[in-house]
């Protein structure tokens, strides 16, 4: 325990684990002021710069390997942060855009913290697909506000939409489709008054300037709040007015590619262990989508004649109008045309790991699972799955594919992008 005499616009770095609490005076964080008696924590591995409002006394519980520091003056954004979001109307949906690892995460709590305080009804909807903070990795998820946060992680999801990947380079279509889908649920059916809406830092690519343009055209935002390094956001804020540019904390915790990794497969497994083996049946809760077990089975004597066409031996096939999707003896996911039709060939034992969102009849998810077994000739899959969605398994309508491949220890092993090649356009 540290006990701290701050005076009155001294600003502190902590990083957690650490729980701060306010003996006498009053100190600023995350949008909001505390006093005395109050108190927040500041989770592991997370970076946050408080302020002194008033000549106060702090106590500070550090945890292991926590740090606190004094910034030197002008060496945080704290000040300017806080004038531009004090000074803007919350009400709406707010849009935050910006690279990784420079604060996105925490402007969305400081936004939210600004609306509850007004006395909005607030939520949250965190659509950063790698390092999701409310939901489980591969998800867009939705959370409202009742109390004030210092960290998003704070948060429990409500609802949370599945999006098959921890990246939205291949699939950022249907990631406009789905983020609009949880902006229009959480204003209609939650009814709050401001939206707050995180995004992932894929950002400099082309088609990540047209996936962030898209969803700017779709959700119209109050505002765009755009937190900037460089001139890196340009390309994608052209020609919008509504915008609010702000620097990074010039001390924002940096993480790695394996920090990153970490973070998602602790995330799996917090939503998947301890996982119980669940047996499904494909008539009654179908694959949402790869139509297998579905339109017509094609007979034997096809199957050895399409199988001579395309040059590989299929296992089973199903006709859907122009298409058919093959289980082949291949490691390769392939399409190929054979006279009018399109033949999907799915590689044999391809579901082995993959990550699986159970969804319901809106759309929503039921939990996420792993595949262990397809077994073709009984029309079964077996799952790995929490004790919650064998709960609610009468909720799923049907399982989603994901594009990535766990391992036993829900640990990535691989992409798996090549199912998009017989997913139905």
């Amino acid at each position: 325990m540290t006990i701290r005499v701050i005076k009155a616009g001294d600003i502190y770095r902590v990083e957690g684990p650490a729980k701060v609490v306010v003996r006498s005076g009053q100190i600023y964080a995350t949008g909001v002021i505390y006093a005395e008696g109050q108190s927040f924590t500041v989770l592991r591995a997370r970076r946050l710069a408080i302020k002194a409002v008033a000549d106060a006394e702090v106590e500070f519980v550090l945890g292991p390997g926590a740090l606190l520091e004094k910034a030197a003056p002008g060496e945080e954004i704290i000040d300017e942060w806080e004038r531009q979001i004090s000074s803007l109307d919350p009400r709406g949906v707010i849009l935050i855009l910006g690279m990784m690892d420079v604060g996105k995460s925490t402007m969305a709590a400081m936004l939210g913290n600004k609306a509850l305080s007004r006395g909005y009804k607030a939520a949250i909807i965190d659509a950063d697909v790698g390092q999701n903070d409310l939901g489980p990795p591969t998800t867009v998820s939705l959370a409202r506000l009742t109390r004030y946060v210092t960290h998003l992680r704070q948060l429990v999801a409500e609802k949370s939409i599945f999006l098959q990947s921890t990246s939205l380079e291949k699939i950022w279509p249907r990631a406009v489709e789905k983020i609009v889908k949880a902006v229009e649920y959480v204003k209609n059916k939650w009814q709050v008054d401001t939206v707050v809406v995180n995004t992932d830092g894929w950002v400099l690519d082309e088609d990540a300037v047209v996936f962030k343009r898209q969803l700017i055209d779709k959700i119209k935002p109050t505002v765009i709040m755009a937190i900037q390094v460089e001139n890196e956001l340009t390309p994608i804020l052209n020609g919008y007015g509504n915008v609010i540019v702000l620097p990074p904390p010039p001390y924002a915790r940096r993480r790695s590619r394996e920090d990153r990794r970490i973070h998602r497969e602790m995330g799996y497994g917090r939503y998947i262990f301890p996982p119980i083996e669940l047996a499904v049946s494909l008539d009654k809760i179908p694959l949402c989508n790869l139509p297998l077990f579905q339109g017509v089975e094609i007979s034997e004597d096809m199957r050895r004649m399409l199988a001579k066409a395309i040059g590989m031996s299929i296992i089973k096939a199903y006709q859907q109008g122009a298409r058919v999707y093959a289980v082949v003896n291949s490691d390769s996911w392939m399409l190929k045309k054979v006279g009018g039709f399109q033949v999907a060939c799915i590689p044999l034992d391809f579901e082995k790991g993959l990550l699986v969102g159970l969804e319901d009849r809106e759309g929503f998810l039921v939990g996420l699972g792993v595949l262990k077994k397809l077994y073709l000739d009984r029309r079964r899959a077996v799952i790995y799955t929490s004790a919650e969605v064998e709960k609610r398994i009468g909720d799923v309508s049907c399982i989603r594919l994901g594009l990535v491949r766990l391992d036993d220890s829900f640990n990535e092993v691989e992409k798996v992008p090549g199912l998009l090649r017989a997913e139905p356009a």
